[in-house]
């Protein structure tokens, strides 16, 4: 299993300590967003505090199934700002949940960067209309890549660097947080036959 840093977030201050246990042991650094009160925001005091500032690869939610959402958790609002795969796990079952957090942690990345790819394929569909492209995304460290595949034809050099600026633009506007963003088009020669 490769360690991930992790972004804990509690239902209440104190509450999933067996998550946070758990976790550290599997060799992973896990962060909170709770205050040194036990308030739910470290950033209120200095917005430098915020762990949010780098790269997260994954927000655990620790909450029982049957309660309900509360402000203490208002770190997975920001982690959804910030277009952070999120999983929620109850901390009474921290035992059988958590062996799954790498695979759910995976599943979670994999709608975060569908979620981009839907951005970008709706940026380009004014101007590509019906013509079709691929468009694959993976989300690293302050950094999302996008591929754009475009079906045969004929563009220019500006027309595929305009196909460059417009999804760079469409990943911007769907994460304005990101840090950097790497766009490639490629595309097919077209068919001589």
């Amino acid at each position: 299993m490769t360690a991930m840093k992790l972004l804990l977030i509690e239902s209440a201050p104190g509450s999933a300590s067996s998550v946070h246990q758990h976790l550290v042991s599997e060799g992973h650094e896990v962060l909170s967003c709770n205050d040194h009160d036990g308030g739910p925001c470290r950033g209120v005091a200095d917005h430098a505090q915020c762990p949010l500032h780098d790269h997260v690869d994954l927000a655990v939610v620790a909450r029982p199934h049957d309660e309900s959402h509360t402000l203490n958790e208002m770190g997975a609002v920001c982690a959804a700002q910030h277009r952070v795969p999120m999983v929620e796990v109850d901390p009474a079952w921290a035992d059988d949940e958590m062996p799954s957090v790498s695979v759910a942690g995976a599943l979670a990345t994999r709608r975060v960067e569908a979620a981009y790819a839907a951005a970008v394929k709706h940026e380009l569909s004014d101007s590509l209309g019906d013509t079709g492209c691929e468009v694959v995304v993976s989300r690293r460290p302050n950094r999302v890549h996008v591929a754009v595949h475009l079906a045969p034809n004929d563009l220019t050099t500006n027309q595929m660097a305009t196909v460059a600026d417009r999804a760079r633009h469409a990943v911007r506007t769907h994460d304005p947080f990101v840090a950097g963003i790497d766009v490639s088009v490629a595309t097919d020669a077209p068919s001589t036959d």
